[in-house]
């Protein structure tokens, strides 16, 4: 596979592999670009802490999963009303009095996620797990309403 580093200043801000799959280019695309900007703005691309997911369907429920490495379940709140899904994460990085940051790559501050799901959900049936780093919610469908057919007075 042919593969390549995309170079800011002779300092390599990411991967280039053509044959890659599309979204591994983009995310080194994002990720080449957070570094062009973190060094024209001098912002921390760390300090924009992002939450991966993945969202699967069963015929009764939606499961999500979101890593949420580091953080404590009382920092994520999770909000639920029928299709709309809100996850908010807060990442805190720990401060030592009379330390000096030399290398500082892991996120600080918050970071949300918001999903449109197909389906109206049982937000009072819904279930949620952190365990590993992992964020895991069960989120049971609404059953379909029922056709109702009206007589004609």
């Amino acid at each position: 596979m042919m593969t390549g580093f995309i170079r800011l200043n002779g300092v390599p801000a990411g991967r280039w592999a053509p044959f890659a799959t599309r979204s591994q280019n983009v995310a080194d695309i994002e990720r080449a670009f957070g570094s062009i900007a973190s060094q024209v703005f001098g912002t921390d691309p760390a300090s924009t802490p992002e939450l991966r997911a993945d969202v699967r369907e069963t015929a009764a429920a939606y499961v999500v999963q979101v890593d949420v490495p580091g953080v404590a379940k009382e920092d994520i709140t999770v909000d639920v009303d029928e299709k709309n899904l809100r996850i908010e994460v807060a990442f805190k990085r720990e401060t030592v009095e009379g330390e000096t940051p030399v290398v500082t790559e892991r996120a600080n501050g918050s970071a949300t996620r918001a999903f449109r799901l197909p389906q109206a959900v049982d937000a009072d049936a819904a279930s949620a797990r952190h365990e590993l780093g992992v964020l895991t919610l069960t989120l049971p469908k609404k059953n379909a309403a029922a056709l109702k057919r009206l007589a004609i007075n």
